[in-house]
């Protein structure tokens, strides 16, 4: 009997390569290589770099058509900067005489009294032009602002 004995250890150790236990690791995946495991996590490493390598290739599509809007906004800016900087200047000045002049004519009302019709017509449309060039003066100061010009007090 022991013989028999020394013939399956030496039947084991030739199977196994001389290494105890490493049959029973095996009988004990039920068949299964180790070898077909590390396939499977090899391919599901490479599928989630695949996915990763096609997340970070949209994400710089995505950065190349913000930055050709980002210069698509600066070219249009730098288009209209300087015709609004020569404008604003313009239209509070424009702004600021009707003002003066309107404050001129309201005192001279003050002082005659009455005045003929058509002169009442004329100050009654100074006064529209005034309200009328209200919304232009606002624009014309976000608009001065918008390029660093600072608006000149109104009279």
């Amino acid at each position: 009997m022991a013989a028999d004995e020394n013939a399956n250890k030496s039947t084991d150790s030739g199977v196994t390569g001389g290494m105890p236990g490493v049959a029973d690791l095996l009988s004990l995946l039920g068949g299964a290589s180790p070898l077909i495991a590390v396939g499977r996590v090899v391919e599901t490493v490479t599928q989630v770099a695949g996915e990763i390598v096609k997340s970070i290739a949209t994400l710089n599509d995505t950065m190349n058509e913000l930055n050709r809007v980002a210069h698509r906004v600066n070219d249009l800016l730098d288009e209209i900067e300087a015709p609004i900087k020569e404008i604003v200047p313009t239209v509070q000045t424009t702004v600021k005489q009707a003002r003066g002049t309107l404050k001129k004519v309201d005192g001279l009302i003050g002082q005659v009294g009455t005045l003929p019709a058509d002169v009442t017509k004329a100050v009654s449309t100074l006064g529209d032009l005034a309200g009328r060039l209200a919304p232009l003066t606002q624009f014309a100061e976000m608009a001065g602002g918008m390029f660093g010009m600072k608006s000149t007090p109104s009279s």
